[in-house]
């Protein structure tokens, strides 16, 4: 069983089997450890870590501070598990089967597809990568910033699936939740505001449907300048006359109940480049119904 449990997902946390938590004070021990998790087993040479994470020094010196940050993390393993860091002659890596890292659970769950693998991965998904963790050197920095999109687009398309899900089998109150995380990591997907709408409507909490309209247009304004999509609007409208047990469909305005047309494809594109994610979440929005 693992010893060393590593959290990176949402900040930088080492704990040990008994779930006490480990004290890594270097935030350069900190990174490597984050980079050796990523992925788990993957051996790196000393010499590259050195460039890494000491890229701006002279080489013996770069050496030396590699040396004193596997001081720190040894010191660190004492209270987890020595083996957790193999060290093979130049080579350096952390053994997956001493460690766990919420990184790869995440990645691992989110690949099954399955709706228990996308709630899992849904929940282990604490926020970006190392949040809070900030480095002056550029070779990490490259390295970091690659990471942390990847895994937020991830993130971002399991939470699209999970709340298609959770529509088709009825299970709303996850799903607003679900909605409400996805729009935590970004809130510029007007689709998921004219989902969460649908979904605060069609639960009976017309103020609270209305209330997210309202955050919609002022998100828009202040980051694209533009106004909301004629579908949003008239779902809004939707709302205001409050149909009794009315279906309300982030898409209204599409051909079919619950489709997502070509123009509103669009939409979601506007005022911004679209990530991979944001096509995702749209071609995804196209199955979600309410």
């Amino acid at each position: 069983m693992a010893q060393l449990r590593l959290t990176l997902l949402g900040g930088f946390q080492a704990r040990n089997e008994a779930g006490e938590l480990l004290s890594v004070p270097s935030r350069k021990a900190q990174a490597m450890l984050a980079y050796l998790a990523l992925p788990l087993g993957r051996a790196h040479p000393r010499d590259k870590l050195a460039a890494l994470l000491w890229g701006g020094i002279r080489e013996e010196s770069a050496r030396a501070s590699l040396r004193q940050a596997l001081f720190v993390i040894r010191k660190t393993l004492q209270a987890a598990d020595a083996k957790a860091l193999d060290q093979k002659a130049e080579m350096l890596r952390l053994d997956p089967a001493h460690v766990d890292a919420d990184v790869a659970a995440f990645e691992q769950s989110a690949a099954t597809g399955t709706p228990e693998g996308l709630a899992r991965a849904a929940a282990l998904y604490q926020g970006d990568l190392l949040a809070g963790l900030a480095l002056d050197e550029a070779p990490f920095e490259e390295w970091f910033v690659s990471e942390r999109e990847r895994l937020r687009e991830l993130a971002l398309e399991v939470l699209a699936r999970l709340l298609a899900h959770q529509r088709k089998v009825g299970a709303l109150e996850s799903a607003v939740q679900t909605a409400l995380k996805l729009l935590g990591l970004d809130p510029l997907q007007e689709v998921v505001h004219r989902a969460l709408m649908g979904l605060y409507a069609e639960t009976g909490r017309r103020e609270a449907a209305l209330r997210q309209y309202q955050h919609c247009v002022r998100v828009l304004e202040r980051e694209l300048g533009i106004e909301p999509e004629a579908a949003t609007k008239a779902l809004y409208q939707d709302i205001l006359r409050q149909r009794p047990r009315r279906s309300f469909a982030p898409n209204a305005a599409a051909a079919r109940p619950g489709h997502l047309g070509d123009r509103q494809l669009a939409g979601v594109e506007s005022g911004r480049a679209a990530s991979s994610a944001s096509l995702r979440i749209a071609r995804l929005a196209a199955t979600w119904r309410f």
